[in-house]
């Protein structure tokens, strides 16, 4: 059982599975969005997370949710610290909600707000969004492992908290791959990937090749590979629907 299932059998004996299950996927989406180098992405998908575990967490203390156009998930994660200390623990009541609470104001106070000439500060949030997320869900196991092997709870842990790396990054103009093991021609497939719906000039693209450390020849031959997965104007290559396909199929492999 991978560490998500674990996490999410455990929360289940304490906490209503449905909001547990959203919350697993938007994670789950999260940290796709964050290997794609999606930062907004992330933001959004860090916001529907928040939303499910604040909707977990008021179930679970006994408040009544109010109807969905009405929810605020800010409102009440503030006001769960109000909610009686001896009934209540400080990891549901304070601790968890304020990290929610800090996810919440990035994607709420920052997101597209930002002025054109501005860095983008979505990248830098991501940063913060992710490891806070994956910390909520480990605090939330250890928080309903009672009773459990403290040694295999403390493994679960350990894997969820791992720090994420995006597939993807980019250095002065020059897009990288951080996948262990890729052909060449997967290589080239997945730098198309990566600047859709730019286009990349196919000299530009053996050099890219190159740069993951395959020789010249092989760059060029891997290149060629790739052709007919993508529309050539003149030399200057963008992926068809097919290339993303193909993309996206070694993605779900990794």
């Amino acid at each position: 059982m991978n560490p998500l299932d674990q996490i999410k059998s455990q929360l289940e004996s304490i906490f209503e599975a449905k909001h547990i299950t959203s919350a697993i996927k938007y994670y789950s989406e999260a940290v796709e969005k964050h290997q794609g180098g999606d930062w907004e992405g992330v933001s959004l998908k860090g916001g529907k997370f928040v939303e499910s575990i604040t909707k977990m967490l008021a179930v679970y203390c006994g408040v009544t949710l109010p109807a969905q156009r009405s929810f605020k998930a800010g409102n009440i994660l503030k006001n769960l610290e109000q909610l009686n200390s001896s009934l209540f623990s400080d990891t549901v009541r304070i601790v968890i909600p304020k990290a929610c609470l800090l996810i919440y104001e990035i994607v709420n106070n920052r997101g597209g707000r930002h002025a054109a000439d501005d860095i983008d500060p979505n990248s830098m949030d991501t940063e913060v969004i992710m490891p806070t997320m994956s910390w909520i869900l480990a605090e939330l196991f250890r928080f309903s492992s009672k009773g459990i092997d403290p040694e295999s709870a403390k493994t679960v842990i350990q894997s969820v908290t791992k720090r994420i790396y995006p597939h993807f990054e980019e250095i002065d103009g020059r897009p990288y791959i951080n996948i262990k093991n890729l052909d060449g021609l997967s290589t080239a497939l997945l730098i198309l990937y990566y600047k859709y719906p730019s286009r990349i000039l196919r000299r530009d693209l053996v050099e890219f090749v190159e740069r993951h450390g395959f020789k010249k020849n092989t760059a060029r031959t891997s290149v060629h590979r790739v052709m007919n997965l993508v529309d050539d104007q003149n030399g200057s290559l963008k992926l068809r629907g097919t290339g993303i396909q193909r993309a996206e199929e070694i993605l779900s492999k990794v």
